[in-house]
């Protein structure tokens, strides 16, 4: 378990920094795009293709890090009123659900950028194959099933940051 927790560390922190570049890179486009706009009546209409479809792959690795801490949008009302094993139980089957899902995500998105490539298929204005950008999703899917599971034993070894305030409030209390 810990040396799993140390891979996923770095695996986060890999992540964050992708974060912070495709965000700064989408920024700087964004931008350089709407300054030609105003100076000229033309565009950068290479910038639209580019921004939404790195935009995809930012989604995806913000999910997956929000995946990793329990933060993904969920039915708290239910997990916060079980106690200790009840919280394990809804963990487990919603991590189990969730999984079951991001490998369907995962595998569509592959069957759909391996389809791209075979066509040949290019983007309209950059000319990149079009199964290149979609690979963001089994990539996403790949990344959102490894901080399920990551979640998902946090909670059953008591590693989770709430389950630990519990602790603590238990030990007030006591």
């Amino acid at each position: 378990m810990k040396v799993y927790k140390k891979i996923m560390n770095v695996l986060s922190y890999l992540e964050s920094a992708i974060q912070v570049i495709i965000g700064i890179v989408i920024t700087v486009i964004a931008f350089a795009n709407v300054c030609v706009r105003y100076l000229s009546n033309g565009q950068l209409a290479y910038t639209e293709e580019l921004v939404v479809n790195i935009f995809v792959l930012m989604i995806m690795c913000g999910c997956s890090l929000c995946a990793r801490d329990g933060s993904l949008i969920s039915l708290s009302l239910v997990f916060d009123s079980v106690g200790k094993k009840g919280k394990k139980i809804v963990a487990v089957v919603g991590g189990l659900l969730s999984i079951f899902f991001y490998v369907v995500l995962g595998w569509t998105g592959w069957q759909k950028s391996m389809n791209l490539f075979a066509k040949g298929k290019l983007t309209a204005s950059l000319l990149i194959p079009e199964g290149l950008f979609m690979l963001a999703l089994p990539i996403g899917a790949l990344l959102l099933i490894l901080h399920t599971i990551e979640f998902t034993m946090d909670v059953l070894t008591e590693q989770a940051p709430f389950m630990k305030e519990e602790k603590k409030e238990e030990l007030l209390n006591d």
